[in-house]
């Protein structure tokens, strides 16, 4: 019996191109191009207008795609970086280290600012010769610059957002020291200040004005200025409409200063008042007339004034206890009675989300054992909700559930609601500033191995996702809206 037919054998078939009369064209390509080529030459004698409509839609529709594709990449590039991130405060997500976008010169002695899209730095050989630039926030691009000038020598520059403007403040440097003056000799009277209104997006200058005294602070209220001027003990705040110059009130104080060379000088806006800090005395003014606000009643021991940055004015005492000194603080509005008051000094975490509604403090009883341990205050209990086992007098981040502490070198992650420690992540020297996107505590460390680095930890977990170094010359971070940017060298860096 004969095995089964398996079927006709299978044959290898070359397939290829064909004529129209079935023969394959095995030419190669270049040939065949040349036939193309010519055959498309003769319609065009053929047809000339039709060819040449032909060639002007196809240029036109390449020059369009060279035109509409980068603009199309730029919108979008522009949407991302405008967009808004987790919470006010912090910077868009960064699952990885950031690359260089864009680079530009600039005066590091002056923060630069971010005003809508616009970066605003100031740039220029010396003092005499310095401008304000803006470049694009998206590409670096500079858009405009507006020259300072040089009487007065704009030694100093203080510039500000306010209301999509830019308001800057140019002047002279800090007073001399009185003990650098002969007996009875008076210092030179100080140029007045340049103060500018410039729209930051065309650069445009909308007014121009001169402010009288040496400015040593400003900021901003509302639609004016606050500024802080001081010349030999006379020490004044006022409130400056800044497009007319006209002193909305002026507030003068020469007992406020006890050293003519002022060091620190420090202005905060909230809550209905403004806060003048200069040489350990506080100025408490309303912001509405500048009438000084004291506080309901005397307190005993040495006093401490400061303005929190949501606007809360705290009040701190020291009072002598058998076995050392306690520290106690009030938070209020600044008029009537505190709505907190807690032991220790309040601790404003570096970047926070604001939803745990808790008060942190620091320090207590000196030589006892809460002594250098963080707690939390809830608003309208007398007791701390919890403390924390490990000292620390620094909050790093708050965010979520998560409360992060500097503790010499280390950090350390605690659950918000019951001050349980989740993780510990010690580094040693060389910590910086923190940032935050809201999944990560982003870091600045420096280390002689690594040199400068930007860290990434996980917030829940304290795990460190990535480190990247800084680019070449960096040694700091700034952050600017939704972004950081590494400075160095001269050079303001873009990372996105």
């Amino acid at each position: 019996m004969r095995p089964a037919s398996l079927g006709a054998p299978m044959q290898s078939v070359v397939v290829d191109e064909v004529d129209a009369d079935g023969a394959a064209d095995v030419r190669p390509a270049p040939s065949r191009w040349q036939d193309e080529g010519r055959r498309l030459g003769g319609w065009a004698l053929r047809r000339p207008l039709l060819a040449a409509l032909t060639l002007a839609a196809l240029v036109g529709l390449v020059v369009a795609f060279g035109l509409v594709t980068p603009a199309m990449v730029t919108a979008q590039e522009r949407r991302h970086v405008l967009a808004a991130a987790a919470f006010p405060g912090a910077v868009q997500e960064l699952d990885a280290g950031p690359a260089v976008r864009w680079s530009v010169p600039f005066d590091e002695t002056v923060p630069p600012l971010l005003v809508g899209d616009t970066v605003v730095v100031v740039d220029g050989p010396d003092l005499q010769h310095r401008s304000l630039v803006g470049v694009d926030v998206v590409t670096g691009a500079q858009r405009w610059t507006v020259p300072l000038a040089a009487d007065p020598s704009p030694t100093q520059v203080r510039c500000h957002e306010l209301g999509g403007r830019l308001v800057c403040l140019a002047g002279e440097g800090p007073p001399p020291d009185q003990r650098d003056l002969a007996p009875g000799e008076l210092p030179p009277a100080p140029a007045p200040a340049a103060l500018l209104v410039v729209d930051a997006r065309t650069g445009d200058v909308l007014a121009s004005h001169h402010v009288e005294g040496r400015v040593v602070a400003a900021t901003t209220l509302g639609d004016d200025v606050v500024v802080a001027t001081y010349w030999w003990g006379a020490f004044a705040v006022r409130r400056i409409d800044p497009m007319s110059a006209e002193v909305v009130w002026e507030r003068r104080d020469g007992a406020a200063i006890t050293v003519p060379a002022v060091g620190d000088v420090t202005l905060r806006v909230g809550g209905g008042l403004v806060v003048a800090t200069v040489s350990g005395s506080t100025l408490v003014l309303r912001a509405a007339t500048g009438e000084q606000v004291r506080p309901a009643h005397r307190t005993a021991g040495t006093d401490e004034t400061r303005m929190l940055e949501d606007g809360t004015l705290v009040r701190t005492r020291y009072r002598l206890e058998a076995v050392g000194v306690d520290v106690m603080s009030e938070l209020s509005t600044g008029e009537g009675q505190p709505w907190l008051t807690a032991r220790g000094v309040p601790v404003e975490p570096e970047v926070d989300d604001h939803l745990s509604g808790l008060v942190f403090t620091s320090g207590a009883l000196a030589g006892g054992p809460l002594v250098g341990r963080v707690s939390a205050y809830r608003p309208g209990r007398e007791e701390p909700l919890w403390r924390a086992f490990a000292p620390a007098r620094e909050i790093a981040a708050v965010v979520d559930d998560r409360v992060v502490l500097r503790v010499a070198g280390a950090l350390v992650g605690i659950d918000e609601r019951t001050g349980v420690q989740m993780w510990r992540r010690t580094f040693g020297l060389g910590l910086g500033r923190a940032f935050t996107d809201g999944v990560h505590l982003l870091l600045e460390r420096t280390t002689p191995e690594e040199g400068a680095t930007l860290v990434a930890l996980d917030l829940e977990t304290g795990r460190i996702d990535w480190t990247a170094p800084l680019p070449d010359g960096s040694s700091r971070v700034l952050q600017l809206g939704g972004h950081l940017y590494a400075t160095g060298d001269g050079r303001l860096v873009a990372l996105r």
